[in-house]
């Protein structure tokens, strides 16, 4: 199973380090339909659904465990990596 990252603007070259690890990476305006991520920088999750977020995870099905949301900000593509295969990140609380 691929797993499928959306990927917000700016961040190409995360996309390329993701894609080079086997990930189906895309900027998130053109994911369609299931997504198993969502990379941003420091919006606010209000702001995000207003780019669409809202229909990719509308759409992920009755089998889906949800999405992942990601903030980029502050941290390495190696960071994000780790963050993306492991489903959780580190030191959360």
């Amino acid at each position: 199973m691929k797993r499928i990252i959306a990927v917000e603007d700016g961040l190409e070259d995360l996309i390329e380090y993701l894609r080079a690890r086997g990930f189906v990476a895309m900027p998130w305006n053109e994911a369609v339909g299931e997504v198993d991520a969502v990379i941003y920088r420091g919006r606010k999750l209000k702001e995000m659904a207003s780019l669409s977020i809202e229909n990719m995870m509308d759409n992920m099905g009755g089998n889906s465990f949800g999405v992942l949301l990601v903030n980029a900000e502050g941290r390495t593509n190696e960071q994000i990596y780790e963050i993306i295969k492991n489903r959780i990140y580190d030191h959360f609380i």
